[in-house]
Order: structure tokens, then sequence, then C-alpha cells
């Protein structure tokens, strides 16, 4: 009988021993923890939640909000102060590159090595070693000490050895960050046929969009602490109410959400483009970046894909406010609008903009079919000013008409029927 759920959370928390000076540590282990020298800090406490198998769960929060503790609580690395977990199955952890990584032994000697400490045989390891080796795609490489390695190629055989043993649990943490283009775009369809294969996934990123595409469900950590648990979409929206907050320092700058992909190691004339993209107003060829609110306008984006069989792509774009809310975003991948040319103009037509006051920063990604992965961002040449000739407030202009009638209240309904 298969278990009701793959990851049991309850109560969970991690405290550590901080020591203001090292000779501290020696003195409370000499007096055997009689004289107490270190003050405790939480990074975690009172985490529970509980996933069904084949469920995905995303961690967001700021750096220190205790998403890789609770990632290193539930992959065994270390062990909790209070509460207990149980995770049914076999688990594989992908959280820091080249952890458990001999650094003298070879590629090779490293897979096997790894293998055996999650619980596979040599000879298990052995017949599983062509697949490992052909994902990682090291070359050569595979057969030279690992601290020769770069930490991109520690990511590629770190993830490859991870998927090969096919765990019922995956957990990664951020592992997009690194590497280039065409293996990020190998590890997110990875993770896809995971998830479509009924295995539990439990993802950390600052992506997010990553959270929302990949994940059915998401956890906000704050200072340790679960402060919004539910639907990935509710979270990632909380979260980022509270960034706005915080963004003194980093107005306008849009990245953390659509972070910009850098092709390296790939012959250009080979991926797939966005070669422009301009706003016009709608049925003319006059390019404007101005408008008010009513207008009509239309985005053209000229792209390029040379193997649309290989290499399915979609588009999307947004209107980002200077304090990075997001106020609208489509996408032909939303719409099921396939492209399957090789080159042409997309055109986008948005009649009536209802977008009050304001300026807009309006990106065009080019992604994978799926709307995952993110081949290019290209930006607009200006930013989109909106005007209103009217005094309503607010984002957007809402249809909306008044009316005076003559109905009883509500308290007066209620005596006249009782």
């Amino acid at each position: 009988m298969a278990p009701k759920y793959s990851i049991e959370v309850e109560g969970l928390g991690k405290a550590f021993r901080a020591y203001k000076r090292p000779l501290d540590r020696v003195l409370e282990s000499l007096t055997l923890g009689k004289w107490k020298r270190h003050r405790e800090f939480w990074a975690l406490k009172n985490v529970d939640f509980k996933l069904k198998p084949g469920s995905s769960l995303g961690l967001v929060g700021a750096n220190g909000a205790g998403k890789s503790t609770l990632l290193k609580v539930l992959a065994g690395i270390t062990p909790p102060t209070q509460g207990h977990y149980r995770i049914n199955g076999s688990v594989a952890s992908l959280l820091e590159l080249g952890a458990g990584f001999h650094l003298d032994f070879t590629g090779r000697m490293n897979i096997v090595s790894n293998g055996v400490m999650m619980g596979f045989s040599r000879r298990e390891m052995d017949r599983r070693m062509d697949e490992i080796i052909e994902f990682a795609e090291l070359g050569e490489y595979i057969d030279q000490p690992v601290r020769t390695y770069s930490s991109g190629m520690g990511l590629r055989l770190a993830f490859a050895i991870a998927c090969a043993v096919d765990p019922d649990v995956l957990i990664v943490d951020e592992v997009f960050a690194v590497g280039d283009m065409y293996f990020q775009k190998k590890c997110v369809d990875k993770i896809y046929s995971f998830k479509q294969r009924g295995k539990t996934i439990l993802f950390c990123s600052h992506s997010l969009y990553d959270i929302r595409q990949l994940c059915d469900d998401a956890i906000w950590m704050r200072d340790g602490i679960p402060a919004a648990i539910g639907d990935s979409v509710f979270v990632t929206n909380e979260y980022t109410a509270f960034q706005r907050d915080h963004i003194a320092d980093a107005q306008g700058d849009i990245t953390s959400e659509v972070p910009m992909v850098v092709r390296s190691g790939l012959d250009p004339s080979m991926m797939p483009r966005i070669l422009d993209a301009r706003l016009y107003r709608l049925g003319t060829d006059e390019e404007c970046y101005q408008f008010t609110t009513g207008d009509d306008l239309e985005l053209r984006i000229w792209w390029r894909n040379p193997d649309p069989d290989q290499t399915p792509v979609s588009v999307g774009t947004a209107f980002f406010r200077q304090d990075m809310t997001i106020t609208a975003g489509m996408g032909t991948h939303f719409s099921n609008f396939p492209l399957k040319e090789r080159e042409g103009c997309l055109v986008l037509r948005i009649p009536d903009i209802q977008m009050l006051s304001g300026q807009y920063v309006v990106p065009v990604i080019l992604f994978d079919e799926g709307g995952v992965h993110r081949y290019e961002e290209f930006a607009l040449s200006d930013h989109v000013v909106v005007r209103t000739e009217t005094r309503e407030v607010g984002m957007f202009r809402m249809q909306h008409e008044w009316e005076v009638v003559q109905r009883p209240t509500p308290s007066q309904s209620l005596t006249e029927e009782s």
C-alpha cells in the first residue's frame, strides 16, 4: 500500500549555538556545559507541512530566512533540535555544489562513492554510469580530479547523479543559478519528467517565476518561521507584496522576477532569438510609448528559431510598474498559440488599455514551449508611460456604473420577516 504522504513535518525546529569567540567554545566544553558561553540562534521554528506523492513544494524567502536549513534537515545532513519529520521513500538532494565530492577523486570515482552514500551498491552505480556520464556531458574531464572542475561542471555531475538514482523525493536548492542556458534547460526538463512520473519535489529558489511554474504549493519562510503556506501563486504574491516595502535600493530592478539568461558555450546562430520588439498604436505604423487610458496599442515582436521542431518556443510579456508590481502578463503558452515558424513578426493587440497613470517596464521574454525555461529577455527601447485624463486612482480602471434605487436595508428586511 502506497504511503499517504511522502513527506511529513511536525513542529520542526533547528537551533545553532553562537559563541563570541572560539575560546568560549573550549571553556564550555571543559565544564561539560555547566558554564554556558553561548547564545542560541533558532534558524527554524514551528515548521509544519505534509506533501503527498507527486506533489511539488517551493520555498521562498530572503537570505537567512531558514530555507536551506530546512532542506538540510530534510536531507539528513543536520538533525533537528525539536519536532520530527518522516520521508517515505528514497531521497536525493542537490544543496551545495560539490557537497559529498572527494576533490582528489575523479568524476567517475565520485559517481560510485556518491551512489554508495545514497544506499546503492557499486554494481548498481556501474550500471547507471553511462547514463550519468552522458547527462553530465563532461567529456574527458570525467576521468580528471574534481578539484579541477569549475562550479558549473560540479553542478552538472551532481545533478546527473541525483537524477540517475531515480529517487522518490528530490530536494533541490537554487541549482539553476549556475550553468549555461543549455544545461539549465536540461535540468528543467528533467524535473518536469520527475513531476510527471509522480515523484515528490522540494524546490528552493529566489526566482518566483520558477516557483510558480514548477511548484503546486509554496512556503514563504521569514526569520525561520513559515509566514505563508498554500498555493504557489498565492504565496509568491504575498511574498512580493512584502518585498515592496524593502525595495528602495533596488527600484526598477526586475531581474529577480525575470532574470536574463546568458548564453555560453553554444553557437548563437542555432539558438532561438528575439530580433526586435516595439510598441505601436493599434493598426498603424506609428511607434509610440506614451498612451492614454482607453487607447489601443499593439506590440510587435520579431523572432527567429532555426529549428522549431527540436526547440519549440513561446513568447511572453508583462507590464511592470516601477515598484516591481506585475500589472498584467501575457504569453503565447497561456493562450495555446504555438509558434511553428522559423521566424516572423508576432503581433500582440491590446485594445482599450485600462491601466491608469504610471510608468511601466515592458520586457519581452523568449521561453521554451511550456513557458518555464527562459532563452532570452529583450527590453523595449523606452519605458511605457500611461496618462489618465480623469481623477481615478489605482492601477486599473474598472467598468462600473452608479444607480439610485428604493430598497429596504438588510436590517429592515429582517424586521419585516420576523
